[in-house]
């Protein structure tokens, strides 16, 4: 187990691929562990230097450590793990909150982002009594209470029908995860607005959106295309968890997108 120390605080990582490719950093969605990128890791790890981190409270990194995060915070998080590394500069990949600290640090540390992925992301997710009540639910009760309806919103019916082993192990994940972490985390995303500091990101970066994603649905993507100066757009056939439901075309598109041959698109 590789642990990156920041603050009194232990994040988890591991590495996997040839030494001396290009490094690859991915960032998981809320609630998530770095095992959401099985689907991915073994065709990733034969060209890229893959390095998989956890949130803090989430998988087997050190609970919260302080009652609510900011992105800011996650975001020196990720940077301690790349600097525990000695990685420089990497490619950044993000679902969900992933891609809330990897555009964050696009923003504070571009000389650190090398090309930038923000799947089934936003720059803002109004409105904060949407936040503070998961937060109060949490505190009060726990996780198991919400982790049905966040599978729902990470999956399509078809998908849940379709593939219910893999849904029984996210669920598996979710009540992994440390309540007060989760809960802490939901303050990061309730205060969160990003949008003012998109024309600063400088790296190339690809959009991913989903076509039955709830949580972030595709105007969420427009805003990030419309605000990041080198962005294109790839729409997946996909809930929330898109790397996850559609894992083909999300393993091909970005791999596409680093390798530099997906020809850009503009959102539409």
């Amino acid at each position: 187990m590789a642990l990156a120390s920041t603050a009194g605080v232990s994040i988890h990582y591991d590495i996997e691929g040839p030494v001396g490719a290009p490094p690859l950093l991915l960032l998981p969605a809320l609630g998530a562990d770095m095992t959401m990128w099985e689907p991915q890791l073994q065709r990733w790890s034969q060209d890229f230097r893959v390095i998989r981190c956890e949130v803090r409270g989430h998988g087997s990194s050190s609970p919260a450590g302080v009652p609510e995060f900011t992105i800011d915070l996650l975001a020196a998080d990720a940077l301690a793990v790349l600097d525990a590394a000695q990685v420089p500069s990497a490619h950044w990949c993000g679902i969900s909150m992933g891609g809330m600290i990897a555009m964050r640090v696009a923003v504070q540390h571009p000389q650190r982002v090398a090309r930038l992925v923000l799947a089934n992301t936003s720059a803002h997710m109004p409105p904060p009594s949407l936040w503070q009540s998961r937060i109060d639910t949490l505190r009060r009760d726990g996780i198991a209470g919400l982790v049905s309806a966040i599978l729902e919103r990470w999956f399509t019916p078809q998908f849940r029908a379709a593939a219910p082993e893999q849904v029984e192990m996210v669920r598996a994940m979710l009540l992994r995860v440390d309540p007060a972490s989760y809960a802490a985390a939901c303050a990061a995303i309730r205060d969160m607005d990003q949008r003012p500091d998109l024309p600063r990101i400088a790296a190339p970066t690809l959009v991913i959106g989903a076509d039955q994603d709830p949580s972030t649905p595709l105007p969420h993507s427009e805003v990030l295309c419309a605000g990041i100066p080198q962005a294109s757009f790839a729409l997946l056939h996909a809930s929330h968890l898109s790397n996850v439901e559609a894992p083909d075309a999300f393993e091909s598109t970005v791999a596409r997108f680093l390798s530099g041959s997906l020809a850009p698109a503009a959102y539409r």
